[in-house]
C-alpha cells in the first residue's frame, strides 16, 4: 500500500514538473530570425555584438562629382570644377554589455579638385577625422513585446584632420567627405551626432531605418561654422542564401543641411542650406564563417545646392567571437 502511493506521489510530482517546465517554455520569447550577414552599407547595425564579440571593418568611402544642384530639383548645371575624394576608414567594435557597444572609426583623406572658372586645382591628402561612438539597445524582439529592433547611438566627429598639423588634410572643397561615411558630417568640423535606428526582419527579408541629427559645436576655425545636419537613411534586403551570407539591398538616404545651429552661434558658411537624396544598390556576401563584405554605388537623384555625383563604397568585416561561433547583429 505503502510502494502504491509513493509512486503515485512520484508520478503526481513528475507531472507536476512537466507542466511547469511547459508552462516556462511557453512564456520564454519565440526565437528570432536574425542571419549573420553583413548588413545596410549606409546603415550601422541595428542589433548589437554579445558581450566580447568584436570585429574590424575596412571601409572605403569615394565620390566622383559630376554636376551641380541649384535649388531642390532634378536638374542640374555644369559643375565649374570637376572634384573627386577618397575615404578610407577602419572600424574596432567591441560588445561591452548585453545592452551596450562600443567602437571607433580612424580614416584617412584625400581629395583632387580640378581647375575651372578662376579657380586653380588644389588637392591634399593626410589624416581623416576620427568618429568613437557607443550604441545602446532600447529593445531587441528576443525579450518578446514589439517585434522590431529599436537602437540607439551616439557619434562623436573629432576633427582630427586638423589637430594632425601637417600630417592632417587639407580642407575639402565644400567641408564634405563623401556622403556615404557614418556619420555624414562636414570634415574637420567637431560635431556629435545622435542616432536613433529601426529593424523589422520577416524571412527573408529586413527593413531597416535610421534618423539621425549632428550637433555643430564650437571650435571650428574662423569663418567656418557650418549649421547642424539632419540625415534620414532606409534600406530593403533581401536574403537570397544564408548559409554564404548572400544578399542584396536598395538603400535610400536624405541629407539636409540646416540654416541654424543649436548652440546659437550664427552659421557663417556661405550656403545657408543644401541637401542631397541618393539610392545605392548594395551587394553582400560572407566568406567563411567570421567574414563578411559589401559593395555597392551611391546615386544622387536629387539636391540642393550641392553636388551631384556617383559614390562607388565597398566593406569588409572580420569578426571575432571568443566564446564561440559568431553572432548575428
Amino acid at each position: 500500500m505503502m510502494d502504491n502511493r509513493l509512486s503515485l506521489l512520484c508520478l503526481s510530482a513528475a507531472a507536476l514538473l512537466a507542466q511547469s517546465g511547459s508552462a516556462r517554455a511557453d512564456s520564454e520569447p519565440p526565437a528570432v530570425w536574425n542571419p549573420v550577414i553583413a548588413g545596410p552599407e549606409l546603415l550601422s547595425g541595428v542589433g548589437l555584438q554579445p558581450p566580447g564579440q568584436m570585429f574590424f571593418r575596412l571601409y572605403i568611402f569615394s565620390e566622383d562629382a559630376y554636376a551641380q544642384y541649384g535649388g531642390w530639383s532634378l536638374g542640374t548645371r555644369p559643375l565649374p570644377q570637376s572634384l573627386a575624394a577618397i575615404n578610407p576608414n577602419v572600424e574596432y567594435a567591441l560588445g561591452i554589455l548585453p545592452w551596450m557597444e562600443c567602437g571607433v572609426f580612424a580614416s584617412e583623406a584625400s581629395f583632387w579638385q580640378g581647375s575651372g572658372g578662376g579657380v586653380p586645382a588644389v588637392s591634399g591628402n593626410g589624416v581623416g577625422d576620427t568618429n568613437p561612438y557607443c550604441k545602446f539597445r532600447l529593445h531587441d524582439p528576443h525579450q518578446g513585446g514589439l517585434p522590431v529592433w529599436l537602437t540607439e547611438m551616439v557619434f562623436a566627429s573629432l576633427p582630427t584632420s586638423t589637430w594632425a598639423g601637417s600630417l592632417g588634410t587639407p580642407p575639402i572643397p565644400g567641408g564634405f567627405a563623401p556622403l556615404g561615411r557614418l556619420p555624414a558630417t562636414h570634415f574637420g568640423e567637431p560635431e556629435i551626432t545622435e542616432l536613433l535606428l529601426f529593424r523589422k526582419a520577416f524571412e527573408p527579408f529586413r527593413l531597416t531605418a535610421g534618423l539621425y541629427y549632428s550637433y555643430a559645436l564650437p571650435g571650428g576655425g574662423p569663418g567656418q561654422a557650418y549649421g547642424d545636419i539632419f540625415q534620414y537613411r532606409g534600406a530593403f534586403e533581401q536574403v537570397l542564401d544564408e548559409r554564404h551570407g548572400l544578399a542584396y539591398a536598395i538603400e535610400a538616404l536624405g541629407l539636409q543641411g540646416l540654416p541654424f545651429r543649436l548652440d546659437g552661434q550664427p552659421v557663417e558658411v556661405g550656403r545657408p542650406s543644401f541637401g542631397l537624396v541618393g539610392v545605392q544598390p548594395t551587394f553582400e556576401f560572407r566568406l567563411g564563417s567570421q567574414i563578411a563584405g559589401e559593395v555597392g554605388v551611391l546615386f544622387t537623384v536629387a539636391g540642393a545646392n550641392d553636388v551631384a555625383a556617383v559614390y562607388p563604397n565597398f566593406s569588409l568585416y572580420y569578426y571575432w567571437n571568443p566564446a564561440g561561433a559568431v553572432a548575428g547583429r
